[in-house]
């Protein structure tokens, strides 16, 4: 049928090919030919914190499944983008609850945080190069969408409720993608938050999981309590010499009467 049509888009192709010539190698017309070998794939510029962004989360999301899993991933992310989800590729991969890795209380989440800190060798940083690469050609049109458009995805290892929901399922590696799953009470699209800052603060400090300890206010030693409530001496009182080891306790200790000790007020008798 594609030879039909591009016989009757262009009959002088079909003559040549009767008369016998084979120099016609295809159906393109030489005037298109020049045009066509002129056009040349231009990447589109990228935003780097996006690209740090994108590839930390895939990495984050499917490391444990190649470049594949990655790149499926990664394009589920960036179709997202638009209305529904998030007008920018920050607000898709940030919105509440979007993405497991950047849940609190998830393992993953420091590491996606400070990736650089982690990936220090071995394959947690031939992943995570690999991240970043991948994650440059997606955002730069250098990539093609395995997943066909998915918006959707799940580890085969769990069964989400909308998943029966879902139309257009395939599976790569180890995660199973969907075209859509229709709102309907089963599923619904969570709210986007906008965030204020800028995408390029997303790393610009670490979580404080990975920041220095918290110091806390020096203070002196303690001093009793005052309605429950544990008192501190000033810190210029820390180290200094207790008063047992000042005064004589012993003679702290003998009875007196006006200040004149009983033994000697005995002898004065």
């Amino acid at each position: 049928m594609a030879a039909a049509f591009n016989f009757a888009l262009h009959p002088e192709a079909l003559a040549a090919v009767v008369s016998g010539e084979r120099d016609i190698v295809g159906f393109v017309p030489e005037h298109l030919s020049a045009s066509a070998a002129e056009q040349v794939i231009v990447p589109v510029a990228v935003n780097e914190a996006e690209v740090r962004l994108l590839a930390a989360t895939i990495w984050g999301e499917a490391r444990s499944e190649g470049e594949d899993g990655m790149r499926a991933v990664a394009h589920v992310m960036l179709n997202r983008v638009g209305s529904r989800f998030g007008e920018n590729l920050e607000t898709v991969i940030m919105s509440p609850y979007q993405f497991s890795v950047w849940n609190r209380g998830d393992p993953n989440r420091r590491l996606v945080s400070n990736p650089d800190r982690y990936a220090t060798g071995g394959v947690a940083l031939e992943t995570w190069e690999q991240a970043q690469h991948i994650a440059r050609e997606v955002l730069s049109g250098q990539s093609v969408d395995p997943t066909s458009g998915a918006l959707f995805y799940h580890t085969r290892a769990i069964r989400p409720s909308w998943s029966s929901q879902g139309i257009g399922r395939q599976t790569i590696g180890a995660h199973i993608f969907y075209a859509d799953v229709p709102d309907r009470g089963i599923r619904r699209t969570p709210a986007t938050r906008m965030h204020v800052t800028q995408v390029a603060q997303t790393f610009a400090q670490p979580m404080p999981i990975d920041g220095p300890a918290v110091q806390t206010a020096e203070r002196g030693p303690r001093a009793g309590r005052v309605n429950g409530v544990v008192q501190y001496a000033p810190v210029s009182a820390a180290r200094l010499a207790l008063p047992s080891e000042t005064i004589d306790v012993n003679s702290a200790a003998t009875p007196t009467i006006n200040g004149v000790p009983i033994s000697q007020q005995t002898a004065l008798r």
